[in-house]
């Protein structure tokens, strides 16, 4: 009896059951945890995604639905197809919408019905996920730079005529006409102003009139106001204002136009718009820079006395369009001669200096955040085509127009503008 009693307390084969039935639920824990946590992750990775799918929705300017119902249904959508959650979902969207600009702020709250879990008295895991997006139309400041010269002369100043009009409707269509100022700047060998940009400039009599200043000698390209009176342009001994033009001036009705609004005027002055003259390329980019510059602030006319703004001005881009389809001449200027009886020319600066010019003016302009497109218009030659390479702020900006297509070119450009000013 002793002897089968100590045997009976010796064996252990029973324990088998009751180490599993001791070990069994910890296990059911610990896998159960393991998926009921993946669950969750991925659910959690399903709404991360619908929040910011909804919130760029929301944000769009062209949305017509209230943003929280346009996040709520992305979310709704991501987890439907999971039991128990949807019912436990709240979506939580601030809304802050601007004139020209809309941001979404959203946050998404829900618990996720474990499905192992409970075993170990853990009925519920809880999510929390957020997202926010902005869309902002920014203000477009442009300056838009014509070649008038005589190579112009026929189908290509047509041409030009009709691509730029569509180029000035495109950028200012709808409510963005209010947002985005244009200015234009016709050139021949010189670039002819307006009588309030004048009245700033010039010294002496007259000053308050349409016409070309001297400003090719001592100032070609700076960005700065002159610090003295400027004189008039001369050619063969007339002072280049009022109804006199020349190949270094354009005609009276091609003053530059700065700082516009207005479709019907801009496209007016495109459609009087006539070729002759020479190519002051320099002249010409270094004034639609003038134009982008805050320092010409309240100095330049039009219908936005705030502008130029200020470069780093995150709201704003600016944008400076140089089209030519002819070489960078030199600055020619006459003198009479009474011994021959007759007008002599002279380069006031030579061609290779107009070109340094307006690589210059280019690059400073680009180096203060100033977006240069150019567009080479059945340009011949390699410098010339270079210089206009060059002068555009990356490859993708400089055009070369082979045909008469020219709009293509202001086409791309106007798409481009449209593009950059939407930020998201």
């Amino acid at each position: 009896m002793f002897a089968r009693l100590g045997k009976f307390f010796a064996d252990r084969a029973g324990n088998v059951a009751v180490s599993f039935a001791i070990a069994v639920t910890p296990l059911v824990a610990g896998v159960g945890g393991a998926v009921d946590y993946t669950r969750t992750f991925t659910i959690g990775a399903e709404i991360q995604s619908a929040l910011d799918t909804g919130v760029l929705a929301a944000a769009s300017l062209s949305q017509t639905r209230e943003p929280e119902e346009v996040v709520r249904a992305y979310v709704e959508a991501a987890i439907a197809e999971h039991d128990g959650v949807i019912e436990n979902l709240v979506v939580t969207v601030t809304p802050n919408v601007a004139i020209n600009a809309r941001d979404v702020h959203a946050e998404a709250e829900v618990t996720v019905p474990t499905v192992l879990l409970g075993v170990a008295g853990i009925q519920r895991l809880r999510l929390n996920r957020e997202s926010e997006a902005t869309e902002q139309v920014r203000n477009l400041e442009i300056a838009l730079v014509l070649d008038v010269s005589g190579s112009m002369w026929g189908s290509k100043i047509d041409a030009l005529q009709d691509a730029a009009t569509e180029f000035v409707q495109v950028v200012m269509a709808g409510e963005v006409s209010d947002m985005t100022s244009i200015s234009i700047i016709p050139y021949n060998g010189g670039v002819r102003l307006p009588d309030y940009v004048n009245n700033q400039l010039i010294s002496g009599s007259n000053p308050n009139r349409a016409g070309c200043p001297e400003y090719g000698h001592d100032h070609p390209v700076s960005l700065e106001p002159p610090a003295n009176g400027l004189d008039w342009l001369q050619w063969r001994g007339n002072d280049q204002v009022g109804s006199r033009s020349s190949s270094f001036c354009p005609e009276s009705d091609e003053a530059a136009v700065f700082l516009r609004n207005n479709q019907t005027d801009l496209i007016d002055l495109i459609a009087t718009l006539d070729a002759g003259g020479n190519t002051g390329l320099d002249i010409a980019t270094a004034w639609g820079a003038r134009a982008l510059d805050p320092v010409w602030r309240g100095r330049l006319g039009g219908n936005f006395p705030d502008r130029p703004v200020d470069y780093d001005d995150p709201s704003t881009i600016k944008a400076l369009v140089v089209m030519t389809d002819g070489a960078a001449t030199a600055q020619i200027r006459n003198y009479w001669d009474d011994d021959d009886d007759r007008w002599w020319n002279y380069n006031m600066y030579s061609a290779s200096t107009a070109r340094a010019n307006m690589a210059q003016a280019c690059d400073e302009a680009e180096a203060r955040g100033v977006d240069v497109y150019t567009i080479a218009f059945q340009l011949n030659g390699t410098t010339n085509r270079n210089l206009m390479r060059n002068c555009a702020s990356h490859p993708d900006n400089y055009f070369e127009v082979e045909n008469m297509d020219i709009a293509v070119a202001f086409s791309a450009i106007a798409a481009d503008l449209n593009t950059l000013r939407l930020s998201r």
